[in-house]
């Protein structure tokens, strides 16, 4: 039987469907790998624990990478950071932040999608300054289902001498001479932040912590109380506080 004309139109059509649907898989992978990388953020200032979980692998293979200029640290596997963060997004109130993400670059390769952009965070509620990253995630599907596997984070606000920065970077070495049980010294660099930059909740707080570690729960006290005048919302710092003997 000799096709009809009308039916040469229908067969190039579903052809033309067929050729084309790579195309629109590949779209519409964009769209969902951007998706959850949006999710992620957007659902952790929320406070959305259940939205947060939602967006990575909750296995063993999950890596979080975060470098700032005065810290670095890797989590290898979800149970080394995703439990700890949701218990961190619960005890917090939801922030209202205005997030710019530039120079994407994404790739996908079959399963696995791999996403690097600039990040800009402003926090639209506090004097906080804006955050300023460069961020990059790793994607597998699973199950039909795009989820993060790893994450790396280099902010790069916290380098340079902006007083943000410096600030970071004080609260850091005090709080890694505390943990190396060098009481002193964490008091004396975390007493400079406080009075280089006396209007911060956080330089208070830090202070705070490195006094109750060192035993005086006077000092402590008095810090984590000015840490709250600062910042009534500071929900760590008012915690540490009810926790003092």
């Amino acid at each position: 039987m000799i096709p009809t004309a009308r039916q040469l139109r229908f067969a190039l059509s579903i052809l033309a469907l067929l050729r084309g649907s790579p195309l629109f898989a590949q779209s519409a992978d964009v769209d969902e790998v951007k998706r959850v990388i949006r999710a992620e953020t957007e659902t952790y200032y929320q406070r959305d624990t259940i939205g947060w979980k939602g967006t990575w692998v909750n296995d063993s293979t999950a890596i979080r990478t975060f470098i700032t200029g005065s810290s670095y640290s890797v989590a290898l596997g979800w149970d080394k950071f995703g439990p700890s963060t949701i218990a961190s997004i619960r005890g917090t109130a939801p922030q209202a932040v205005q997030i710019d993400r530039t120079n994407y670059i994404l790739h996908i390769d079959g399963a696995l999608a791999y996403a690097e952009y600039d990040e800009r965070t402003n926090f639209l509620t506090d004097s906080i300054p804006p955050l300023i990253a460069r961020q990059n995630r790793t994607l597998v599907k699973r199950n039909g289902e795009w989820r993060i596997l790893s994450a790396g984070s280099f902010v790069g606000s916290s380098f340079g001498a902006s007083p943000r920065a410096v600030e970071a970077r004080l609260a850091g070495v005090g709080s890694d001479l505390s943990l190396a049980k060098n009481s002193r010294d964490a008091i004396e660099v975390l007493a400079l932040n406080a009075r280089l930059f006396p209007g911060s909740s956080d330089a208070h707080a830090t202070l705070a912590a490195a006094y109750a570690a060192a035993g005086d729960t006077g000092q402590a006290r008095q810090h984590y109380e000015k840490a709250l005048s600062l910042d009534p919302k500071n929900g760590a710092a008012r915690k540490a506080l009810a926790k003092l003997p």
